[in-house]
């Protein structure tokens, strides 16, 4: 497959590009500002957030110098002293920046040698009070994932262990007690609205016991499945609840043919809506809850899907939405959109496109090459979807981190310049760059600025 993600270090001079066969895109283009906060990680690895235009981000993990008061009762009661040389930075590398669920507070993961031993770890910056808390650390346990429980009460995150994934709960406080809540791999997960249950797809370490997709209910102090939805061969990620709580979904088997099942909330009354081919499948429910967009990978490519079909939950009716291979796909806020990362074929690149499915017309957007954390979201799109999201909460743009390409190059693309954080207006199709990024999301609360 043609290489079509971001090297580190692939970068030229503005003289050289226009010397090229190819274009690559860094014009700024005149938006309208948008709106909420975006949270990016920066070609510098640290976390940034900005509002508004985006012209004064914040880098909340950058250390921070300037002047410091001491008592000189020699001169007078106070003096100030001005920093010359600044604090030496610690090596640390920061990822998964996560909004809470009201947009006040941003959890990400780190992983570096620090001071008190720890070389993973979550952190928890609050925009009131401009602070940061260390929520988890750890010598050895590295961070996968992050999701705010949807009170905003708990952060849940996945560590990467010798035995698999561990699910953990732990409350925002500086160093709180952390609490395994189940181990397995693979480990999908998903929160009822009331915080009070989890979805799970996972299989546990005995390898006999193969997969499952369980209802779990949760207290502050212990955990119970009360009931197994399926068992067995269960090709695809994360099951998951509708936006109105009132339904969830997931794959399952029965008789040896794959289906996308939708129950009630309770995981009663499944009903078989829509069978799928062989392969691993993925799935999104949309924003209003009325409909699902679902596909199943393209056989021999991993983590390419063979186009989109939406399913209509009402009617249990589906329609083929594009024929085009994709990566990943995104339902805007207000579920009019749906923007998708397409494959090309034969070419050292992806497009965006964007689905109106209101008038059910396709455009296409950036031509661009990916980062690897970019990737690395697109390869667990549906899982961050109950999680993050690359829209503004008024469904006028979206963001993405990458380098965006002009043209149609037919050749892989031996330099580029850096990545950067890319704004994309759903009005008129074009496309802005902010600022070097390798990641970036929005909030989903429309408040946050």
């Amino acid at each position: 497959m043609p290489r079509r993600c971001w090297k580190p270090g692939a970068c030229v001079s503005a003289l050289f590009l226009l010397l090229a066969t190819f274009a690559v895109g860094f014009a700024p283009v005149a938006l309208a500002a948008p709106t909420g906060r975006i949270a990016y990680i920066g070609t510098d690895h640290n976390v940034y957030a900005c509002s508004g235009d985006c012209d004064r981000p914040l880098c909340i993990t950058c250390p921070s110098h300037g002047i410091h008061v001491e008592l000189d009762p020699q001169m007078s009661p106070l003096r100030l002293v001005q920093e010359t040389e600044p604090a030496p930075r610690r090596p640390l590398h920061y990822a998964w920046p996560t909004f809470s669920p009201d947009g006040s507070k941003l959890a990400f993961a780190w992983a570096g040698p620090r001071a008190d031993g720890n070389l993973f770890g979550i952190s928890c910056y609050d925009f009131k009070t401009r602070q940061t808390l260390d929520i988890f650390g750890s010598e050895s346990q590295r961070v996968v994932y992050i999701s705010w429980t949807p009170d905003g009460k708990n952060l849940s995150f996945l560590l990467d262990e010798r035995q698999g994934l561990s699910l953990i709960l732990a409350e925002i406080k500086e160093h709180a007690p952390a609490r395994i809540v189940m181990s397995g791999a693979p480990l999908f997960f998903d929160w009822s609205r009331d915080a009070g249950k989890l979805l799970v797809h996972s299989r546990a370490a005995d390898p006999s016991e193969g997969e499952s997709i369980e209802l779990v209910s949760v207290t502050p102090t212990n955990q119970t499945v009360e009931r197994v939805l399926a068992k067995g061969r269960v090709p695809f990620k994360t099951p998951c609840w509708s936006a109105d709580g009132r339904h969830l979904a997931y794959i399952a088997n029965f008789a040896a043919e794959t289906y996308l099942v939708v129950a009630d909330a309770d995981g009663t009354h499944p009903r078989t809506l829509a069978s799928l081919p062989v392969g691993m499948s993925s799935f999104v429910w949309s924003p209003d809850s009325r409909e699902i967009a679902f596909s199943t990978e393209v056989i021999g490519e991993q983590g390419v899907f063979h186009g989109i079909d939406l399913l209509d939950i009402g009617t249990g009716k589906t329609r083929q939405l594009t024929r085009d291979n994709v990566l990943a796909y995104f339902f805007s806020p207000d579920a009019r959109y749906l923007a998708y990362v397409s494959v090309p074929e034969d070419r050292p690149y992806y497009t965006w496109k964007l689905i109106d499915l209101k008038h059910a017309r396709v455009r296409t957007l950036d031509n661009f090459l990916s980062t690897q954390l970019e990737a690395l979201a697109y390869r667990f799109f549906d899982q961050l979807a109950v999680s993050h999201t690359i829209w503004s909460p008024d469904s006028k743009e979206f963001v993405y981190a990458g380098v965006r390409i002009l043209g149609e190059p037919h050749q892989a693309l031996p330099l580029a310049p850096p990545p950067s954080l890319w704004i994309v207006s759903t009005q008129d199709g074009k496309s802005r760059s902010v600022a070097p990024a390798t990641l970036a999301f929005y909030s989903s609360a429309s408040g946050a600025k």
